[in-house]
């Protein structure tokens, strides 16, 4: 309390007439620059873009009035100009991968929303639908071509600030962002400053000359570390893209390379085969892996385009493809040997289409915290989440391509996964294979699931479905789809993981512990003691 006091009493005398007091100016604003980098670790959903606006228009002034050399201060409302244009262009590009803010449905969407909606607005988009298209397009031509406002000797600057000021007003009032206004027009006073002709560096007027070094050491710095993530980009693909001692390779009918480590035990039981999810690669599976391959001839592998395994597929590529590619896999590995098939997630549903084609030589599948088909239309959270989706794997390849992968904050999940394979799994999350891999299936995925005619593969083997306590907490009708995928077999059986979510269900090792318990009382009760 008395914190968030004394940032009110700073503000207040930052707005009061005190410009004779620069030295207190500039405690004022220090203070308030220091005490909004302690308070956000304490927000309970994290902050907003005003918060992070706010943050740095206070930081660059508690620079600016520090000093009374006009270079310092030059570079102060440089900074803010170029980060006032790099928000609005990253805003404008990040929609642009967005079919809604494409097809200029964004407006519609968005005033419909409980959050940030308004029915007035709404009705009026419904009534005059040409007008809220070529509103949504013109906010995403103005925050995509934003960097212009430095051509033209300035003359476009009150074009493009006076657009985005009239945008966050019209938020404002709609859906009630009103921190935003002051927060972003806070920086634009600095955009009109480093775009005025008569300040530029070579002006005849000594006085207004304005310094402009900061832009070139920005460029040259941006160039430098571009070329450094390119090639540490490239090392990472060579490491990645090499098969690890242990693995072996096979060629799909399809052309396709995959890559396949066997852990061979005693006995002539069923082999398990262990299908990833979405984005998710042979190392996820390293706890159970290594917890059941001294009890069973364990597989894991590599789908077609994930790590060092290829894809050469044509275009048009479908779940189908995908299920053609492990046929040929467990042909190659298996014979008439029969098998288990361990899915997770988005791997659960390919492991039913598997059992669905290979009929007789599964004896069983296992479905841990598996995609349902019908999800994205009968959960809101799903559905939620998929748009999401969408927009994040458009960005993530071309971005880890441009060598941005090192900058990729890596989930908790990975860091539970066994010490020894972090460096692995880091470097397989951070390269642009696996996003382009999971952009392809996902596409494919999402168009079946939108189809789903509601009948599920049926599946001739014995099901242990099993799913995370987090997952069915937080969304119920989960619990509904996970018993109707156990009930596309004939004998299925059902747990609830205590204690996980959908990743940590394999990749923390108590969880983890608990699944592959629950798969070997399962293999143990469908093999029969000859085999």
């Amino acid at each position: 309390m008395a914190l968030n006091v004394t940032r009110a009493a700073s503000a207040a005398f930052l707005l009061a007439p005190t410009d004779r007091m620069p030295r207190a100016r500039a405690a004022a604003n220090g203070l308030i620059t220091a005490s909004s980098i302690g308070l956000f670790p304490g927000h309970l959903y994290g902050t907003d873009g005003s918060d992070q606006a706010s943050l740095l228009v206070q930081a660059a002034a508690t620079v600016a009035r520090s000093s009374r050399d006009p270079k310092v201060v030059d570079a102060a409302l440089w900074f803010l100009a170029l980060q006032s244009t790099l928000n609005y262009t990253a805003s404008g590009w990040v929609k642009m991968v967005s079919p809604t803010w494409r097809s200029g449905r964004a407006l519609d969407g968005v005033m419909r929303t409980v959050t940030y909606g308004h029915e007035g607005a709404w009705r009026a988009a419904q009534r005059v639908p040409r007008s809220a298209r070529t509103l949504a397009h013109a906010v995403l031509a103005m925050e995509c071509s934003f960097p212009a406002v430095f051509a033209a000797g300035g003359r476009l600057t009150p074009l493009f600030a006076g657009s985005a000021a009239a945008f966050h007003v019209a938020n404002a009032r709609l859906m009630g962002l009103g921190r935003f206004v002051g927060a972003f027009g806070a920086m634009h006073p600095a955009l009109f400053y480093v775009t005025d002709p008569r300040r530029r560096s070579g002006s005849p007027a000594p006085q207004q000359r304005r310094d402009d070094s900061l832009p070139g050491v920005a460029a040259a710095v941006g160039a430098a570390a571009l070329a450094a993530g390119l090639a540490v980009q490239r090392r990472r693909r060579k490491v990645v893209g090499q098969a690890r001692p242990g693995q072996g390779r096979v060629v799909t009918r399809a052309g396709n390379t995959l890559t396949y480590q066997v852990d061979s035990a005693a006995g002539a039981g069923p082999m398990i085969f262990f299908e990833a999810g979405l984005a998710s690669t042979d190392l996820h599976w390293e706890w159970l892996r290594r917890g059941l391959s001294d009890r069973y001839t364990t597989v894991v592998y590599q789908r077609a385009g994930y790590g060092s395994a290829t894809y050469r597929g044509a275009r048009g590529f479908t779940l189908a493809h995908a299920v053609d590619d492990f046929q040929d896999l467990a042909d190659h590995l298996a014979g008439d040997r029969r098998i288990v098939i361990v899915g997770h997630s988005l791997g659960g549903y390919l492991a039913m289409r598997s059992a669905a084609t290979l009929r007789g030589r599964v004896e069983g599948i296992v479905l841990i915290d598996a995609s349902h088909p019908g999800e994205l239309r009968r959960s809101v959270r799903q559905a939620g989440g998929a748009a999401m989706l969408d927009s994040t794997l458009r960005l993530m390849a071309p971005s880890t391509r441009l060598g941005l992968g090192s900058l990729l904050h890596a989930p908790e999940s990975l860091y539970r996964l066994p010490v020894d394979v972090h460096p692995a799994v880091l470097a397989q999350y951070r390269d642009s294979r696996i996003w382009s891999a999971a952009h392809r299936e996902w596409k494919a995925t999402r168009a079946e699931f939108m189809a789903f005619d509601g009948q599920l593969p049926k599946v001739d083997a014995a099901t242990l479905v099993l799913t995370a306590e987090a997952t069915v907490q937080d969304d119920p009708i989960q619990a509904d789809l996970a018993r109707e995928m156990g009930e596309s077999s004939d004998a299925s059986v059902s747990h609830v993981i205590p204690g996980s979510d959908h990743d940590t269900i394999i990749t923390r090792r108590e969880c983890a512990e608990q699944v592959m318990a629950r798969i070997g009382e399962f293999v143990d009760s469908i093999s029969e003691p000859s085999r």
